[in-house]
């Protein structure tokens, strides 16, 4: 598939941050809140939609990359895959290998374009760490080297439309009693502190990088892989009754929470005779 005709786009230059863009820091904080088996989003939402999207079949070779603590990692491992996963904040690794898993799921702490030596995979997967990833063109390209022809990788995304830290927000319209997505930015591509711990004075601090669908998909298309499936997944949560449930309700149908980006990589090309 061709690479789309780029329009121009603003990029605000990267923020400052002396913990950079690995959560290492928030390791313990983010395993108390992830467990074993995630957040409430990650087992209604997230793994069911990634893995109907995805489609892991038994014996594959699966690289899941930004691991954390092996949530869906342990997933795919329940499909029957053969799992490598692996994560930039070593205590996230550490935190992953104590959480039992048959077939055993190998866990290595490296960054997520230090792959090339792990060897040929089925599939690849990132899921909700993509936006974590500065140099997400540098792993695309690691990730295209390491699937075989034919193979293919899956990102899911918190959606880049409707949920942009500091630059989207819920509003509600009294007199015509509609929730409305409140956007301020979406074509810069931004780099956007995260407080930890709002409120608390040493609170540590990660990065979120935002980029439009544009410039998202060019990491992929510029790595050579081939965009095979979109899909976008809404809330599954659902108000009490009250005088704002309808609209509340309504908007959480309206602005998906998650984009899942499926690619495939081309197959080789077959030798004449």
């Amino acid at each position: 598939m061709p690479q789309p005709p780029r329009r121009p786009f603003r990029t605000r230059p990267p923020a400052k941050s002396e913990h950079g863009t690995s959560w290492e820091k928030s390791a313990d904080w983010y395993d108390r809140i992830i467990g074993e088996r995630g957040s409430e989003l990650y087992q209604a939402v997230v793994i069911p939609g990634a893995l109907g999207l995805l489609r892991p079949q038994r014996g594959e070779r699966v690289l899941d990359l930004g691991c954390g603590q092996g949530v869906f990692s342990r997933a795919l491992a329940q499909k029957g895959c053969a799992v490598t996963g692996v994560d930039a904040a070593p205590t996230l690794i550490q935190k992953a290998r104590t959480y039992p898993m048959k077939p055993p799921v190998r866990y290595l702490a490296r960054d997520a374009a230090e792959i090339e030596d792990l060897g040929e995979f089925d599939a690849v997967s990132a899921i909700l760490c993509v936006q974590n990833m500065e140099h997400l063109d540098a792993v695309s390209l690691a990730a295209a080297k390491v699937l075989r022809p034919g193979g293919r990788m899956l990102w899911v995304v918190n959606h880049p439309a409707f949920r942009i830290p500091r630059q989207t927000s819920w509003g509600f319209d009294d007199p015509r009693k509609i929730q409305y997505r409140r956007t301020d930015a979406y074509n810069t591509t931004m780099s956007i502190p995260i407080v930890m711990h709002p409120g608390k004075a040493d609170s540590e601090t990660t990065v979120s990088f935002h980029r439009s669908m544009q410039t998202l998909t060019a990491c992929g298309f510029s790595a050579g892989l081939m965009l095979a499936g979109m899909e976008e997944w809404i809330s599954h949560k659902e108000s009490q009754p009250g005088p704002r449930a309808r609209a509340e309700n309504r908007a959480r149908t309206e602005f998906p929470l998650f984009l899942g980006l499926l690619w495939h990589k081309p197959a080789a090309p077959q030798s004449s005779k």
